[in-house]
């Protein structure tokens, strides 16, 4: 079927395959219809940095987070550009709790972070919105009580089994199921609240499962996915 909308059109066909990196989800079912809408949402979560002990809280000029954020600034001129009859709206999401409450890192070093990744974003891309899970934390409690109701609905073992060896490698405490429980509800607030198209941060395979339904993209460089780490 010919593209009417000349802006989702160029999307498909010019911008998406010189950028792609990995095979997009719910493409024709939820990308593109929700690229077609006259306000556009997008979300990028972005996690908390898990080495500070090596590389301190603050982001600093030639940092990998600030290598990713210029990509991203490029992405954005790039679809206001040629999609300039559309409203955007990019949320970027700080995993606050990921690391505090999943993962015991200091709050005062997980806030410090935040608040520069928050400075850094106001610089390089002041159209975005940024906020922390935390402020969904009351919010969120129902969709966990959901996922915990019917665990293996949503997670199936072989992905608790290797989340667990992760939690266990990263030596912290954690507990995996509780992880995949955030994630899940994470998906399912943010699709309910904003029915965005998520510009991941990450492989796909880590948004595999987890995810839910988001229809989501894959367009980061593999040199600048995860950038806090």
């Amino acid at each position: 079927m010919k593209e009417a909308d000349e802006g989702v059109k160029w999307f498909y066909t010019k911008f998406l395959p010189k950028t792609i990196k990995a095979k997009s989800v719910r493409m024709e079912d939820g990308v593109l219809p929700r690229l077609r809408e006259p306000v556009i949402n997008l979300f990028t979560p972005w996690g908390p940095r898990y080495s500070w002990e090596s590389r301190g809280v603050e982001i600093n000029e030639g940092d990998k987070e600030v290598e990713t954020i210029a990509f991203l600034r490029s992405v954005l001129d790039s679809l206001l550009t040629n999609m300039a009859n559309k409203q955007l709206h990019w949320m970027f999401l700080g995993a606050d709790l990921y690391g505090t409450r999943l993962n015991g890192l200091p709050e005062e070093v997980v806030s410090g972070y935040y608040g520069s990744l928050s400075n850094w974003l106001s610089r390089l891309m002041p159209e975005i919105k940024f906020r922390l899970w935390s402020e969904f934390d009351t919010e969120a409690e129902r969709y966990r009580c959901q996922v915990r109701e019917e665990f293996f609905r949503y997670i199936d073992r072989e992905l608790l089994r290797r989340t667990t060896q992760v939690a266990q490698a990263m030596g912290r405490g954690s507990d995996p199921k509780e992880y995949l429980v955030e994630r899940v509800a994470e998906a399912l607030l943010i699709e309910e609240q904003f029915q965005p198209v998520k510009i991941s941060c990450v492989r796909k395979e880590k948004d595999a499962i987890v995810d839910a339904n988001l229809p989501r993209i894959y367009i980061v460089p593999e040199g600048l996915t995860a950038p806090w780490k």
